[in-house]
């Protein structure tokens, strides 16, 4: 539907609060604007703040189109705030646009090869980290551990070929996945699929969107798609902590099916350069899975540290490096360690919660014959010291006297015979290389109860994709209609920023446009959020019928449904209700 209102003052006074004044915009603005030549009608603050009024309305969607109609519908008041007269035209937004994308590419001189750097210093990935996130304020500072995920965003281009077998050409190091065998295919077009300049296939008329996977999801199995993975920061509560919202910190994308290292490792560095880098990060397979010089080595030598899941075929046996040990998913164990403890499943979906603890016990249990951390990490040289679990007083030794005075009920025998070498006493040293599986080693040892609390917390990062695509915006195919990786990245910049300020109202209570008298008090979560945008869509719900009193069971009579609390003002009156109860 287009819209012929007038732009509200509310969202007008969001999106000037969320550009204006911000140090990314000063800088952008005096590296592309030139010392001669006339002024542009368009300044680049004006341009950011049309985008960000579209994107706040949009509900997802962020078109060129609307963001003209934006500037048409300004009244006179906004219009000089802005520094438009009288208005912006479509085509002087488009060309706004397509001029930052050409400051943000190389160009390369066909006839010499000669590259020249970008016009703008500021790299894509810092630039979009910027835009999402730099007017939280700092009374909700970002936390020290943040979640990485990617979510798919199609392209608006239509599919003119298809991979033989739904088999996209993605790299041989990236996660092994298998699209659903049943996927609708079609006949190629003449002349498709192409070769795009990276070398992998174009299946349609956008020459950046690839083809990849995304996760099944509403009951439908894991498919291909063509477009963008997108790579998302998000807050993450400290162990033990409350849940918090899951605020966007960092964002970037890239074509589907990039290895994911580069978006990734991109995406740390923006952050450090936007002054939120994390001390912990949790990620999923889909990164951790990469060979250890392509993602664990680098993020380690940026002093992060990394909470992860393992692949089953990371999950292998192999020798120790010293006699009496082996390799048991990544960290080292003693190789007397019980046969039941060897080849212990993994957590699989669907799996009871009664059946995980189960499995966590087992795991817990096997974690006593561990070697484990001593001293600190050496993230320069990738090096982490390690004592045997006597040394730790894990086990029983009988080579080790003084283990002899521990529990025998909580504490088991490591097996090894008296007077004969063993490795429960041992020190060692593991280093950055595969030879050391530097890439599947982590704080906490896999499958344990620390280790499922802190994986845990990775929720958090897919409670954002769903903040982005249900809750508070809905990015889908078509929510951005323009080709090219820096356009379609830039634009959903925009889209996440207006989902951060949806969190930021029903979350924390805070308007960017309104901010309280005293910013430097923390500002916290409020008790209850104002219902999402997906619980307030034209569809009814079927009510539970209340019961008949005088057809109750005895001591339990009839009550009638209750209308769920969607605002902070009914949630202090039934906290009032209840305690005058």
């Amino acid at each position: 539907m287009i819209r012929t209102d007038d732009v509200t003052r509310q969202v007008f006074n969001r999106a000037v609060a969320m550009i204006r004044g911000q140090a990314w915009v000063a800088r952008l603005t005096g590296e592309l604007t030139p010392d001669t030549g006339r002024p542009r009608d368009l300044t680049w603050e004006s341009f950011f703040i049309l985008l960000q009024i579209a994107a706040l309305e949009g509900d997802g969607k962020l078109l060129l189109t609307d963001v003209a109609r934006v500037a048409k519908r300004l009244d006179g008041v906004q219009r000089h705030e802005l520094g438009l007269s009288p208005s912006a035209t479509y085509r002087q937004i488009e060309c706004a646009l397509s001029t930052l994308e050409a400051a943000l590419s190389e160009t390369i001189d066909m006839d010499t090869g000669e590259v020249t750097p970008p016009r703008l210093s500021m790299p894509l990935a810092e630039l979009t980290t910027h835009i999402v996130a730099d007017f939280i304020p700092a009374a909700i500072p970002a936390t020290s551990t943040l979640s990485i995920d990617s979510t798919d965003h199609e392209t608006w281009s239509a599919r003119k070929s298809w991979s033989k077998g739904n088999r996209p050409d993605t790299s041989a190091e990236s996660l092994p996945e298998d699209a659903d065998p049943s996927q609708p295919s079609g006949a190629n077009a003449p002349g498709w699929p192409k070769v795009g300049a990276d070398g992998r296939l174009m299946h349609t008329l956008d020459p950046n969107a690839r083809e990849g996977y995304r996760s099944g999801k509403n009951r439908r199995r894991k498919e291909t798609f063509i477009g963008w993975d997108l790579h998302l920061a998000t807050d993450t509560p400290a162990m033990g902590g409350n849940a918090l919202a899951p605020l966007a910190r960092g964002f970037v994308a890239a074509p589907a099916g990039t290895i994911k290292s580069e978006p990734g490792l991109a995406l740390l560095d923006a952050l450090e350069a936007c002054h939120r880098k994390p001390s912990t990060i949790i990620v999923d397979r889909g990164y951790s899975y990469l060979k250890g010089q392509h993602w664990a080595r680098p993020v380690d030598e940026r002093g992060i540290t990394q909470v992860f899941d393992l692949h089953p075929n990371q999950r292998r046996q192999h020798p120790g490096p010293i006699p009496g040990t082996i390799f048991l998913d990544g960290d080292v164990f003693l190789d007397t360690l019980p046969e039941g403890l060897r080849n212990l499943p993994g957590f699989g979906l669907g799996q009871k919660a009664s059946e995980k603890a189960l499995l966590t016990a087992e795991y817990d249990k096997r974690a006593r014959y561990a070697f484990r951390p001593f001293g600190r990490h050496d993230h320069t040289r990738g090096t982490q010291r390690y004592r045997g679990p006597a040394l730790a007083k894990r086990v029983i030794c009988p080579n080790h006297p003084e283990t002899q005075r521990l529990d025998p009920t909580t504490h088991p025998q490591s097996g090894c015979v008296k007077g004969e070498p063993c490795a429960c006493g041992a020190t060692l040293t593991l280093g950055p290389d595969e030879t050391d599986y530097f890439s599947m080693r982590q704080q906490d040892l896999y499958g344990t109860t620390a280790w499922k609390a802190s994986y845990g917390r990775r929720s958090s990062v897919e409670s954002a994709n769903s903040v982005l695509k249900t809750h508070h915006g809905r990015l889908s195919r078509g929510s951005t209609r323009v080709r090219g990786t820096i356009k379609n990245t830039l634009l959903a910049a925009f889209l996440i920023a207006a989902a951060n300020i949806g969190l930021l109202e029903s979350r924390y209570g805070y308007d960017v446009a309104e901010p309280p008298a005293d910013d430097r008090e923390r500002i916290e979560p409020l008790p209850s959020p104002r219902s999402a945008l997906h619980r307030r869509r034209a569809f009814s719900r079927r009510r539970a019928r209340s019961k008949d009193p005088d057809t109750a069971p005895p001591g339990k009579p009839g009550r009638r449904p209750q209308k769920p609390i969607t605002s902070p003002t009914q949630w202090k009156r039934a906290t009032e209700t209840t305690v005058a109860d």
